[in-house]
């Protein structure tokens, strides 16, 4: 294990107080950019190939040149093997660097800025004990095509999580323009009714979760009937179970929405099979 941590930026990599980012970036002044948040055990980073096919599609949709995937896996690798830890959070963000173009102008002539930092990930060797939470007054534009890339300006899960916090909540759900449920602050959500697991599909305005396609899969491998379709707010006040989805927690099950008990206040059967088999498939 290193003794001090290493990041790589734009090609070097540095002890983090030796990294230099221009306060010109589009990144810090507009959050013009994308990233990915990966997990991985030593070197292998799980799901990586689909991580970097998410960022790659978030680059196009904002016309911000990507290096070649080869350059980036093995600069994350290279990052993980200097860091050396045995599980790890990996963080890769991508702005579109310093442009000359005035205001919101894309003059097209900034080369982009990579950084990638490496963090302990301490995976949960338990099912944690759940989540409390409100529906945020926001709404998630499910008409966006931002809501389909991970872009940098997350300023309204930010809002939410204080809507919630100061609710006595843990978290928040993001119900879409039209009132139905979209997903939650950072996380894909999942319903169990009558034995069926329920989520709200992409065009509904949920993020294309690398954690939600990994529960897709393992709840068909494991004999759930799944469906996807759009979902009315109350259907998650009249869910058996619930439960939200990223690559870094994995499943985390939803006690209680608005301060009324879910589940009888804890992880149901379903929640508690799945977060077991995704664990198992993520290494944690």
């Amino acid at each position: 294990m290193s003794d001090r941590e290493v990041l790589y930026v734009n090609g070097r990599w540095v002890v983090p107080e030796e990294a230099r980012l221009s306060p010109l970036d589009r990144g810090f002044t507009l959050a013009d950019g994308v990233f990915e948040t990966m997990v991985a055990r030593g070197g292998d980073v799980f799901r990586l190939s689909d991580h970097l096919e998410r960022l790659r599609q978030g680059a196009s949709l904002l016309e911000i040149p990507l290096p070649a995937q080869e350059q980036l896996s093995a600069a994350i690798l290279e990052t993980l093997r200097r860091n050396d830890l045995p599980r790890s959070v990996v963080r890769l963000t991508l702005t579109r660097g310093v442009d000359t173009g005035r205001g919101l102008a894309v003059a097209g002539d900034a080369s982009p800025t990579v950084v990638i930092r490496v963090t302990p990930h301490r995976a949960p060797e338990t099912l944690p004990p759940g989540l409390r939470v409100v529906v945020a007054a926001a709404r998630r534009n499910e008409a966006s095509p931002l809501s389909r890339v991970k872009s940098l300006g997350y300023t309204e899960g930010v809002l939410a999580r204080l809507e919630a916090h100061r609710a006595g909540a843990d978290d928040a759900v993001f119900l879409n323009t039209a009132g139905r449920l979209a997903c939650g602050t950072s996380s894909n959500l999942f319903l169990v009714q009558d034995g069926v697991l329920l989520t709200p599909p992409i065009e509904e305005g949920a993020l294309p979760g690398i954690a939600r396609r990994t529960i897709l899969d393992l709840a068909v491998a494991l004999g759930f009937s799944v469906v996807e379709q759009p979902l009315p707010s109350k259907a998650l006040e009249s869910a058996q179970e619930a439960f939200v989805t990223n690559v870094v927690t994995g499943p985390i099950p939803v006690v209680a929405v608005a301060g009324y008990p879910l589940s009888g206040g804890r992880a149901g059967p379903s929640t508690e099979r799945l977060w077991r088999a995704y664990g198992d498939r993520a290494g944690y």
